[in-house]
């Protein structure tokens, strides 16, 4: 689990760390955000298992190792029932605010690159729809996410925001790894362009020992 960790951050830490602004997450005030459901589809999301602690730092971060919290809901795009955890395979979350540019950069770069290329298979790829505000850009998540081209499972926090505080979002965009056997492998805050997302899942398919 250490290897992995430490194997993860150094892709991460690559990416992040050429001091372009696009880069940085947009921190958030979850308490104080105004959240209203564009339809019923979060009213279905359900979360369940023990909360990660609030995400401060992406090495020694005290979630690494546990398991991650099950999040059950409808996918904004098809309206397919979608259950975000480990199906003995590695999987990495990433949530996305409408609002937030610099989701909407990633996004856009993310959607762009894969009509020309593939993320590695053997990773299953979910998203979150956070902190959504009806007053604010892109809205609702689910057209701005179908104009982009979005082609993976997508499920809206609920209004209460149930999903942020379960992986102790703080920011967006942010990304959660998890291994096979649903154990948190690592935590990050910030833009990770598409070629660094797909080494990003060639690492989680490594073997660790």
């Amino acid at each position: 689990m250490r290897r992995l960790a430490m194997c993860l951050c150094a892709v991460l830490l690559a990416a992040a760390c050429g001091g372009d602004d696009a880069s940085e997450p947009v921190v958030t005030d979850a308490a104080a955000a105004t959240t209203t459901p564009s339809g019923a589809a979060p009213d279905r999301t359900q979360v369940s298992g023990t909360a990660l602690p609030q995400f401060e730092q992406l090495e020694d971060d005290p979630a690494v190792g546990r398991q991650a919290p099950l999040v059950v809901g409808a996918d904004l795009l098809t309206g397919a029932e979608v259950r975000i955890e480990s199906q003995g395979r590695p999987m990495v979350v990433a949530f996305y605010a409408h609002w937030c540019p610099h989701c909407q950069n990633e996004v856009e770069d993310l959607t762009g690159w894969l009509e020309a290329n593939e993320l590695p298979s053997g990773v299953d790829f979910y998203a979150v729809s956070v902190l959504e505000d009806a007053t604010r850009g892109n809205h609702p998540p689910e057209k701005w996410l179908r104009d982009e081209g979005w082609q993976y499972p997508v499920v809206a926090d609920t209004p209460a925001m149930s999903v942020v505080d379960a992986f102790g979002l703080v920011s967006v965009p942010y990304l959660v790894a998890v291994d096979a056997d649903n154990e948190v492998v690592l935590r990050f805050a910030g833009n990770v362009g598409p070629a660094e997302l797909a080494a990003f899942f060639t690492a989680l398919l490594e073997p660790t020992s």
